[in-house]
């Protein structure tokens, strides 16, 4: 009996326990369920396998970059700075997870949440949920982000495994809050992209659809963004590693000129002081993009599995994609949201440093772009500019405020280097955080069933055309 059960543990801990192997194998099942061939399954595996290989390269390479500054800021001034960008808040949560033992749970969380949908949309008639969310990298972070905040505000503080109870607790929280969000934007996407045959699958799902039923009340649709013209200079913007990289240099740079050369242990006979800020810097851009690619090579192979499934089970089924494919239908919108949301989030920096803060914000491009970018699209479609400004501009201003309050209570987990940032993560999934900390594991358990109560209230307001939709698409 003894044998069997260390048999059974090695098996979980040096197999199921790594994450890799863990996501390589559900590649592999996925698509031999599909009826492919041994060996694209196996080629699968790989892919998977060492995309995600890639992604633990970034996350450490960005941690191993951005600690010696946090801790330079912490001895000289007693201050934390973190940064607000999807990236940063994944690797905050793989690097902390993988410490306590339990980074291999997050692909348990995913295929949780991910079967739930499932099961959601095949039951569409009680449920009311139509959507698909299959965006498969933002599906990886949500899972690992949210395990992580609760897992160590729930307890992990005193190094104990994540419980199979919270593990699935998670799972069912995610997944329902990927149905709900984005069968909630299903109607606001169709205006947006005049009838495209998609929603959004992303990190501002509810965001986006305040943003779209707020627009009208601030400005007049009329007055299209799309109707003035941008300096040609922004386009710079564009490129994610040249807009990384001077993001980077410009808030990061500022505060290691402001902590001195004697802060930082560096090679004076290979540098000036000032190449040695930017060649830092650039290694966060260099770093992002090393991730992003592991991301989107383990992550196709996710996606191609399991979107292959959800196909044969789930005809008609409304995919949920990610935000950036809103941004075609109005050009002008995403740089309206960055420069006003830049704005917004300054105000809300440069209030955290007057207040004292114990907690300092970095901005993160991602989060000023793709956020903000995505909720001038929505904002504008109702709205108008005046309501692509004024919107981007509050989310600014929420995304800093929210994002350091949630980080008050996991700043001290281990290699943490920032939050997600995005605006349903600095609104709803901060306060969830922050009220878990205080109420305990009720507060995940009760959010299932009231999300659940908006796609009721959806149908409610149109049963003709609720599951009619999409038909022409």
């Amino acid at each position: 009996m003894d044998f069997i059960l260390s048999i059974f543990l090695a098996f979980i801990n040096k197999f199921l326990g790594q994450p890799a192997l863990l996501l390589g194998t559900i590649t592999f099942i996925g698509y031999m369920l599909l009826g492919k061939k041994v060996y694209e399954a196996l080629a699968g595996f790989i892919k998977a396998y060492v995309g995600f290989k890639i992604l633990q390269v970034g996350t450490g390479g960005l941690v191993g970059t951005f600690r010696p500054i946090i801790d330079s800021l912490n001895a000289k001034y007693g201050i934390t700075a973190l940064v607000i960008d999807p990236y940063f808040g994944q690797t905050s949560a793989t690097e902390a997870l993988d410490v306590l033992g339990s980074l291999q749970y997050v692909g348990y969380v995913m295929l949780i949440a991910f079967a739930l949908n499932i099961v959601y949309v095949a039951f569409r008639k009680q449920t009311k949920i139509r959507t698909l969310f299959i965006t498969g990298h933002i599906m990886y972070q949500q899972s690992a982000v949210l395990l992580w905040a609760m897992y160590w505000v729930l307890g992990a503080s005193g190094g104990n495994p994540a419980s199979p109870l919270l593990v699935i607790i998670i799972g069912l929280l995610m997944g329902t809050y990927w149905s709900v969000a984005s069968n909630l934007i299903i109607e606001a996407t169709q205006e947006v992209t005049d009838g495209a045959g998609f929603t959004i699958g992303h990190q501002q799902m509810f965001g986006a659809w305040f943003a779209y039923k707020l627009g009208g009340f601030l400005g007049n649709k009329e007055h299209d963004v799309n109707h003035v013209e941008s300096p040609g200079f922004l386009s710079i913007l564009n490129d994610n590693v040249v807009a990384n990289t001077l993001l980077m240099t410009l808030f990061i740079g500022v505060i290691m000129i402001i902590l001195g050369p004697e802060s930082f242990n560096y090679d004076t006979n290979k540098y000036f002081f000032g190449t040695y800020i930017f060649e830092q810097t650039a290694l966060f851009a260099v770093y992002i993009t090393v991730l992003q690619t592991g991301v989107r090579m383990f992550v196709a192979e996710l996606t191609a599995s399991f979107q292959g499934i959800s196909d044969k089970l789930l005809k008609g089924s409304v995919p949920a994609v990610d935000c950036a494919v809103t941004f075609g239908f109005s050009p002008n919108a995403p740089t309206f949201g960055f420069i006003f949301g830049f704005f917004g989030q300054m105000i809300a920096i440069l209030t955290l440093v007057a207040l004292k803060s114990p907690v300092l914000i970095i901005a993160g491009f991602i989060c000023l772009f793709f956020d903000n970018g995505t909720l001038a699209v929505f904002a504008n479609k109702a709205g108008g500019r005046r309501a692509a400004a004024i919107i981007p501009f509050i989310s600014g201003l929420i995304q800093v405020f929210g994002s350091a309050l949630v980080l008050t209570v996991l700043k001290d987990s281990p290699h943490v280097v920032g939050w997600m940032g995005m605006i349903d993560w600095a609104t709803l999934w901060a306060g969830s955080v922050l009220l878990a900390d205080k109420l305990g594991i009720i507060v995940p358990i009760l959010l299932i069933p009231l999300m659940m109560i908006i796609p009721q209230l959806q149908y409610r307001r149109h049963k003709e055309t609720y599951f009619t939709t999409m038909r022409d698409n």
